[in-house]
């Protein structure tokens, strides 16, 4: 199970990579267009757009894993560790149905559209573009089930994912380095 996450981990973070690298790519033809060239190519809006899109549908399956959305630790960090880890099963458990709620109700709304809608610069289908929201919930729900997998054998996330620069950096403690 451990490769399989690392291996899903991987994939997920080298897609977000690709959907940022065509993001700036397309950033830069707008921004060299607009500086240098008589006339501006209107599919460069665009394409930053719906890249930028996924870029951020496929990240939340990597935010998700390494559990670095923002929140306040304050209360849970005084709790012990059993009760942490059932505290994060339940929460993950929360945001699990949450994602199939969504996911539930994006389909018919957003993905399966009656009508044909497309994009007016890249007249692509407005599904495609549409459907990050449902791959959006899909991959987080994904890793939230694999925090959950994890957690319950004992392995952590967060230990599991972490790069030998995360464990020399950035692991201090606050109250150490306010004493010093």
């Amino acid at each position: 199970m451990k490769i399989l996450t690392k291996i899903y981990y991987w994939l997920l973070s080298f897609l977000a990579v690709i959907g940022m690298i065509g993001y700036i790519a397309a950033v830069v033809v707008q921004v060299f267009s607009r500086t240098f060239l008589p006339v501006v190519p209107s599919w460069t809006e665009e394409a930053a757009r719906y890249l930028f899109i996924y870029s951020v549908a496929v990240g939340a399956g990597v935010v998700s894993m390494k559990d670095e959305y923002a929140r306040v630790d304050m209360f849970t960090s005084k709790f012990s560790a059993g009760f942490k880890k059932i505290y994060e099963i339940i929460v993950c458990t929360i945001l699990i149905l949450f994602d199939v709620y969504l996911a539930y109700y994006s389909m018919p709304k957003f993905v399966f559209l009656r009508f044909r809608m497309v994009s007016t610069a890249m007249q692509i289908p407005m599904q495609w573009i549409n459907f990050s929201v449902l791959l959006f919930v899909i991959l987080q729900a994904i890793s939230y089930s694999i925090k959950i997998i994890l957690l319950a054998f004992g392995t952590d996330t967060k230990d599991l994912l972490k790069s030998p620069e995360e464990e020399t950096i950035g692991n201090y403690d606050v109250e150490e380095v306010v004493k010093s």
